[in-house]
């Protein structure tokens, strides 16, 4: 049994533009569409803990329904004011942003207790912004 490369170059026809474009059009989308699909487990994933229904979120946010079916598919590209009544409807965080200026420290402190000899410990956690500077108590001199 030959190879047959008539055959061949019959079945392989070279891609068409509009197939050319669609494949386009989704590697340039994979960003997003990756974070929308993430969005929508997180959407299913919080539905089904507070056990609300897509008619129930879709009442809480005023939109309709078919939208709601539509982010929960993944492949919404979402505004910030979306993701905003989304997270306000749910009650959780969905999305979050680093900020880059600020930075959570844990700052352990002991003090006494005042009814017993006792240490007791405390942990505070607080953002770094702290400045430490000391500034006189009234009566004290400057």
């Amino acid at each position: 049994m030959g190879f047959n490369l008539d055959k061949l170059a019959e079945i392989a026809k070279p891609r068409s533009e509009k197939a050319k474009n669609m494949a386009q059009t989704r590697k340039d989308s994979r960003e997003w569409l990756r974070m929308s699909q993430d969005i929508a487990l997180s959407l299913h994933y919080y539905l089904r803990k507070a056990n609300m229904t897509q008619k129930d979120l879709a009442e809480k946010m005023n939109v309709s329904p078919t939208y709601i079916g539509k982010l929960l598919k993944g492949q919404e590209n979402l505004t910030l004011e979306t993701i905003c009544k989304l997270q306000i409807a749910i009650g959780q965080e969905l999305v979050s942003t680093s900020l880059s200026y600020e930075y959570k420290e844990v700052i352990t402190m002991t003090r006494l207790v005042e009814s017993s000899n006792a240490v007791h410990s405390e942990t505070y956690y607080g953002k770094k912004n702290i400045t430490i500077g000391f500034s006189p108590v009234s009566g004290d001199a400057a």
